[in-house]
């Protein structure tokens, strides 16, 4: 055989296998990122749905064991609009129900509430046994939020499922929502993906007998492109881009797959570094906005809180380190809660004190009373968690906190670097804010707010004048508010 034909050989031998190599990696390692992909927005679908249901509601149909109540029918719609507002076509939710412990039967689950209409054929129930929900055979804990690693396939199609448990207001597991996410349409297409990597190999090959060296070292340099780009992205690179100058399925390909990683890095960025700040729905609106988080920052007007834990030092030097902790961190998981139920952005902790931003990043015409309502609900939340601690042990720390407001421009944005940055405020409205937290103890009242707080309160609240205090930093004294109780 000739040196020439060797070659030849060698050359076409050489790219079925780096091809086969290529294809296969870049299949497996997208069907991965899909999956996990999917996997976390199941889970979160299913767990924020748990967070919605009225325990009430739950309680009622559980004695009554009737699908026509109103608490039956009030339930069933929370998960009906839940189904419906999370559908596509190429992936949606499909059934959403609500399992639970069959009484006096160990490891056994039924159905108490489903989506479905009572007159479809895939309608359950209440006590028809949830087969999928048995526990022993599937190793699930249903008292923890749980999705398998992989699609489940089965006469009725492909599947990715979750289950969140719900709790009532004493923590007790009361039922788990389940949440079944149709992925025939999504697999079908990482199929297509595969497909087209086939036929672009067919298509090298062919190519390469016709024309030799140059189109061979061609497509090899795509696909070895191509391979790198899709390994460093399933690596969690999610920043890697594939660039690809041939007009062929091979570019293609790339496109696609260049785009669900912008979007992934979009979301892994927003979700590990702006999540801790808004709430879901605010964050949920930037994603579908499109907006990028932008480190030019911006001015803007918006109402600034801050509140603290009076006497704070005094707590923490009489009580156990670890008993602080708790405290700390039983305090600030309800403040934040009613933060995000306001609307509210959380800038810092700051040692006790905490500091949150209204009117931020989306527009807010109500900052102002959202603001007051939260430094509202935080007063009586201090209150019902000192009364709870009493409950719990004796000699606890009976707390009391300040709420100062103040309304002004400011420049907010996300300040640092791209590796690490916070979403804040900077400006005299951040000062004069915290200086009227400050006047609370003098004043001796919870909240204080500023007058341009107030000029927004006028119509919407009473409000009282505390008259003209003087604060650090400023010149003249400013007027300043509470809020009028008689």
């Amino acid at each position: 055989m000739k040196y020439r034909t060797k070659l030849y050989l060698a050359i076409i031998v050489t790219a079925v296998i780096s091809t086969l190599l290529c294809l296969g990696i870049s299949y497996f390692q997208t069907r991965q990122i899909i999956t996990n992909e999917l996997r976390t927005n199941v889970m979160s679908i299913a767990a924020d749905t748990a967070s919605l249901i009225n325990k009430n509601d739950l309680n009622l149909i559980q004695q009554t064991r009737k699908d026509k109540t109103d608490a039956y029918l009030r339930v069933q719609q929370q998960l009906r609009t839940v189904r419906n507002d999370n559908r596509r076509d190429d992936i949606f939710v499909k059934y959403v129900y609500i399992i639970a412990p069959r009484e006096n039967a160990s490891g056994e689950y039924e159905y108490l509430v489903d989506a479905e209409d009572s007159k479809s054929r895939d309608y359950s129930p209440i006590g028809e046994s949830a087969d999928e929900a048995d526990s022993a055979k599937l190793g699930i804990n249903y008292r923890h939020i749980y999705a398998p690693d992989e699609f489940i396939t089965d006469q009725w199609g492909t599947w990715m499922t979750a289950y969140a448990p719900i709790y009532d207001k004493d923590g007790k597991y009361i039922a788990s929502v389940g949440v079944n996410l149709y992925a025939d349409r999504v697999i079908a297409k990482v199929h297509k993906l595969l497909v087209y990597g086939v036929g672009a190999f067919s298509l090298t090959l062919i190519l390469m007998l016709f024309w030799g060296w140059f189109l061979s070292k061609r497509q090899a340099a795509s696909l070895e492109g191509l391979h790198a780009g899709v390994k460093a992205i399933g690596g969690g690179d999610l920043a890697q881009r594939i660039s690809l100058n041939t007009k062929d399925e091979f570019a293609e390909l790339a496109t696609e797959i260049n785009t669900m990683a912008e979007g992934l890095q979009q979301r892994e960025r927003l979700q590990l570094n702006f999540a801790r700040y808004v709430s879901k729905h605010v964050m949920d609106s930037i994603l579908q906005s499109g907006n990028q988080l932008s480190l030019t920052g911006e001015r803007r007007k918006i109402t600034l809180l801050f509140s603290d834990i009076r006497n704070f030092t005094k707590m923490s030097e009489k009580y156990p380190p670890e008993k602080v902790v708790k405290y700390l961190n039983e305090y600030f998981s309800a403040m934040v809660e009613i933060i995000f139920k306001n609307n509210g952005v959380l800038d810092k902790f700051i040692g006790d004190g905490i500091m949150v931003e209204f009117g931020v990043p989306l527009e807010d015409n109500d900052q102002e009373l959202n603001a007051v309502k939260t430094a509202v609900e935080m007063i009586q939340a201090v209150k019902d968690l000192c009364v709870k601690w009493k409950r719990e042990a004796k000699n606890v720390p009976n707390i009391e906190i300040g709420v100062g407001i103040h309304t002004g421009m400011a420049v907010i944005g996300n300040i640092g670097s791209e590796k690490r940055f916070e979403y804040t405020a900077i400006g005299d409205t951040v000062n004069s804010a915290s200086r009227i937290e400050q006047l609370t103890k003098e004043l001796k009242t919870p909240i204080l707010f500023s007058e341009s707080t107030a000029q927004a309160l006028k119509d919407k609240i009473k409000i009282k004048s505390m008259g003209a205090q003087a604060i650090r930093g400023k010149a003249e004294p400013i007027n300043v508010y509470t809020i009028d109780e008689t």
